[in-house]
């Protein structure tokens, strides 16, 4: 016959363990902090919940934007802007030449200032978006610069 604790323990996958116990109890209160976070309903509450819900919402834009603010700025947009105004200042901003000479000196350094640059405007919109519209898709996403 199958004792009924090892049908649950075969059944649900859980090793009682101590060690496991602990990473089980702190992985179910982060899943359910999750959870609570994306289903507050920021808006609606004013005072404390909302405040509460503004915070968790510029944190989680703050952390989902500043890696993709990093990406975007890094390999895309101000290698591109390094590149144009490089182009300019040699002369001509279509002249194939200073394109050329732009685009080798303007895309390791527009790399490079990208990084702290895409940081700081990634963190600033998600920080700034997320508290003004917590969990919606605009604080998700990097924006181009007006």
């Amino acid at each position: 016959m199958i004792n009924k604790n090892t049908y649950y323990k075969f059944y649900l996958g859980i090793n009682m363990k101590k060690q496991n116990v602990k990473n089980n109890i702190v992985a179910l209160s982060l899943l359910a902090s999750m959870a609570i976070s994306m289903n507050v309903n920021c808006k609606a509450a004013d005072g404390f919940l909302g405040g509460v819900g503004s915070l968790l919402g510029s944190t989680t834009a703050g952390i989902f934007d500043v890696p993709e603010g990093i990406l975007v700025n890094s390999l895309y947009r101000m290698p591109l802007k390094t590149t144009k105004a490089l182009a300019e200042r040699f002369g001509d901003e279509k002249g194939f030449y200073q394109n050329v000479i732009g685009a080798t000196i303007g895309i390791p350094t527009g790399f490079v200032f990208g990084i702290p640059y895409g940081a700081i405007t990634g963190a600033k919109h998600g920080l700034t978006s997320g508290w003004e519209k917590p969990f919606s898709t605009e604080s998700y996403l990097v924006k181009d610069e007006e």
